[in-house]
Parts: structure tokens; sequence; C-alpha cells
């Protein structure tokens, strides 16, 4: 049954083109019995892309262990990892935002203009995404030749050495994993979810089979450079994925020019994301710096602690990543499509039930990994080169990194709460000051606990985070209930039944 708003059709038009919501235009209705359908879909979505990623960051951490014990915590992994931190951070700000902007307006215009004015929207954003990820690519390599150089870190010659090289090996994979973020974040608004989280898989097995092939050929020489071939292998599987996923359902890959010919709505939509875009790269780019920082400030600290700070992260990440997969790449598409309808009241049900069972499900989890922590380290990572002393402090670091998971999680909740309403602003400002909160506590408990100060430093930042946006996301719904209400069924003539839905 199509719903329409009898009320407030002269409301601001530009609060209405804010959401991308269709003031005068058809509605679906919102009957408690969808609702509940919506839920359960949402739970099982979120399972599937949960089990996935669970699938993905196990292969992760059986490449870890080959990693450990290839090369320890030693210079050479110092190498790689420095390697990839400028090319992570513009991949992330770049590609790892665009879902936040697009998906919102993208499921508004397919809701009220169809299928084939949703793509073409897809399509002129792409065109843009990858022109500017061809720089970045550039640039990635140009940054990480002189990062190495950095005043006052301690790090080792054969790291200061190879750092380099294995920066100009990784410049493809910034293009590359920049393409399969933005590709993902389409699949996801079209309820792809299996194959956006099982195709990272790809990568920690290229890298896993790099290592074990390698070593069956002696190919010793290649050093760190082995990790770069299984990398930029493992990647460009994931690419292509995503590419035959995205060409199964008739949706558009690559695109160097916006097309020509856009409707009046659609050049409309296409303001609204870069609108919301420019915000959310602006949180991004604060946000992610707190993770340059870390590594950087790990740098100063004695020669081995950027791998400790890597190590100590492997087991928090995988946790964090099946739950921030599940509930960022199920959430966002039925929180736009709830803001697209107005359906203020069964927003606020979900979000509720999403956050106490986040609650229920990692507070135990957390403190049963910390009491765990060493036997943990130790049988994930204590063979060959790496040593009991360094197990000691690796699990120190996991520890501190683990008390961040619940917090974590919730805000994931609120950001996508946030993006939805297409109040991405919110987030930049969220995002500087988890910036000087991390700088703060990272130079506080370095002095007291080393390498575990800066990863506790992290579990700080996010709960500082979570109350922001938690506090940010309820005043903007309650903004949005009160500028937007939800529409009310036109009361049918008197004497005649309400209407049945289209069969």
């Amino acid at each position: 049954m199509a719903y329409y708003v009898s009320h407030n059709v002269s409301r601001d038009a530009h609060n209405t083109q804010r959401l991308g919501v269709n003031m005068t235009g058809p509605l679906p209705a919102a009957p408690t019995s969808a609702f509940a359908r919506g839920l359960q879909s949402l739970w099982g979505a979120a399972f599937v892309v949960g089990g996935f990623t669970a699938a993905a960051k196990l292969a992760a951490l059986l490449k870890d262990s080959l990693v450990a014990a290839r090369f320890g915590n030693g210079a050479e992994l110092d190498a790689f990892l420095l390697a990839l931190v400028v090319p992570s951070f513009l991949i992330s700000v770049a590609a790892g935002t665009l879902p936040a902007a697009l998906t919102p307006t993208y499921i508004a215009v397919r809701e009220q203009e169809g299928d084939t004015a949703a793509r073409v929207l897809a399509r002129a954003v792409f065109a843009t995404t990858f022109r500017w990820l061809s720089v970045l690519a550039v640039l990635a390599g140009i940054m990480s030749l002189a990062y190495g150089w950095l005043p006052g870190t301690h790090l080792a010659a054969t790291t200061r050495t190879m750092l380099p090289l294995l920066a100009l090996w990784l410049a493809p994979y910034t293009l590359v994993q920049g393409v399969c973020a933005a590709w993902s974040g389409l699949l996801a608004a079209e309820r792809g979810y299996a194959i956006s989280a099982i195709a990272p898989i790809a990568q920690p097995l290229g890298m896993a089979l790099a290592i074990v092939t390698s070593s069956a050929l002696g190919g010793a020489s290649l050093g760190a450079g082995v990790l770069v071939i299984g990398l930029l292998g493992g990647t460009l599987v994931q690419g292509a994925l995503y590419a035959w996923a995205l060409r199964s359902r008739g949706l558009p890959l690559m695109a160097w020019t916006v097309p020509s010919q856009l409707t009046t709505a659609t050049r409309e939509a296409l303001g609204r994301v870069r609108a919301q875009y420019l915000p959310a790269v602006a949180g991004a780019v604060l946000m992610s710096a707190t993770s340059v920082i870390d590594q950087t400030m790990a740098a100063w600290l004695p020669s081995g602690s950027v791998s400790a700070l890597g190590f100590g992260t492997k087991l928090s990440a995988v946790m964090m990543s099946v739950g921030a997969m599940a509930l960022s790449t199920t959430l966002l598409p039925h929180l736009s499509e709830l803001v697209a309808r107005r359906q203020w009241k069964a927003l606020r049900v979900l979000e509720r039930r999403v956050a106490l069972v986040i609650l229920v499900t990692t507070v135990p989890v957390t403190i049963a990994c910390i009491v765990a922590a060493e036997p943990i380290v130790r049988l994930l990572f204590q063979r060959g080169a790496f040593t009991s002393a360094e197990t000691v402090t690796v699990a120190k670091v996991q520890s501190s990194y683990l008390l961040q998971l619940p917090v974590h999680l919730l805000g994931i909740l609120y950001v996508r709460l946030i993006s939805a309403l297409q109040a991405n602003r919110l987030l930049t400002i969220g995002s500087a000051v988890n910036l000087v909160v991390n700088i703060a506590l990272n130079v506080l408990f370095m002095r007291w606990f080393g390498v575990a100060g800066i990863a506790l430093s992290t579990a700080g930042v996010y709960a500082v985070s979570c109350v922001f946006l938690a506090i940010a996301s309820h005043r903007r719904l309650a903004a949005a209930e009160r500028e937007w209400p939800t529409p009310v069924p036109d009361a049918p003539p008197a004497g005649e039944a309400p209407c049945a839905s289209a069969a």
C-alpha cells in the first residue's frame, strides 16, 4: 500500500533534499510485521557477514603466524609495516568513506526513482573516485619514500634501507585496494553481503601462500618483498571477485568520466553525495591519523616496538573486524531505508536492540580474552624467531587493545546512524576530538607502560568517541523526527473502505 504525506508539503526544500526524501511522493508503509521481517533479515545478514569475516580473519591469523615464524619482531617486518602506513591511510580516507556518503543517497534514489537512476548515480560517483585513486597511488609511493627518515625514530639500518623499495612496490596496492573498497560498498547497498565479507580472505591467503612458496623454493633473498608479492596477488583476486559480483548484478564497474546526460534529480543526488563525502573524508583523515601517530610514536620506542604493536592488535583486530563488518555492512542499508521512509519509531527500536546485543556479547568475551592473553599469544606466535620475551610484551599490548572492544562496536552503531541521517559533519567533529585525546594519552601512557601504553591510549580514545557519538546521533535523530514526521496514510472518504494493497 502506498502512503502519501498529506501535511507539511511546503517544508523547506533544502531540508528535503538533504535527506533525499520526496516529501510529496509515495512512501512505503511500515507495518509491524514488515519491521519484524526486516529485523530478522538484519540479524540473518549480520550472521552471514560475521561468519565469512571470521573465516577471513582466521586466515589472517594463519598468515600472521607464518609471518611471526619467518620474521619475528625484526627490522624487515618493521619496514613492511611502515611501508603500508601511508597506503592504508589514503585508502581509508579516499575509498573507505565512500559507502557512508553514497549508500544513504543511493538507497533514497533507488526507493523513489528506481534501479536505473540509482546505478547512474553510482557510475557518476565511481568516475570521480577512480581518478582520485590513481593520483593517490602515485602520492602514496612518494610519501612513503621519506617515511623512514622522520626525526626522532629509532629504526634499524635494515629497516631504513628496505623501506623505500617496499614503498614503491606497494604503490599499485593503493589503487587496487581503493577500487575494492568502493565496489564493496556498492555491493553492500544492494545486499550483496556475503561476497563483500568473504572476498578479503584472498589477501591473507595470498600472503601465506607467498611465504610458504618462498620458503620451499629457498627464496630468503626476497626478504619482506615476499609479503608485498603475496599482498598484491591476493588484492587482485579480491578485486576480481568483486568485479564478478557487480557484473552478475548488472551494476557499474569502472567509469573514468561522469555521464554527460544526467537528469536534474541525479545531479541533485550527486551533490548530496559530495556534500556528505567531504565531511566523511575530513573525519577519516583525523581518525586515520591516530593510527599513523600510534605507529610513529611506537618507532620512538626501542627497536621491535612497531612489530610488537602490530602483533598485539591481531586478536582484537580479528574480533573487532568480525563485529564491525557484521554491523557496519548490514546496518547502513537498513538504517538508510528507515530514514528514507521516515520510520523513526522503528529506527529507535532497532538502535536499542542492537546496542543491547553488542554489550551482552562483547563484555564477557573481552574479560575472557584478557585473562587468557598470554596463552593466546604463545599459541599463535611463539615459534621460530618469536621468543618468550616477545610473548610477554605482545600479551600486554593485546590486553590493552582488547579493552576497546565493547565501546568500539557500540560506536560503529552510532556512526552508521549518523551517516544514515546524512549528518557526517558530526563525525568530523568527533574525529578531531579523538585525535587530540589520542596524542595526549599516548604521551602519558607511553611513559608508564611503554608500547602497551599506546594500545591502552587507543581504548581510551574509543571510549570518549562512543560517548560523543551516542549523544550526537540521538540529538540528530530527535531533530529529524521534528523536521520530517512519520507519514500518515490519507483517511479514505466517508463511507469508503481503505484501499487494499496492489497484488
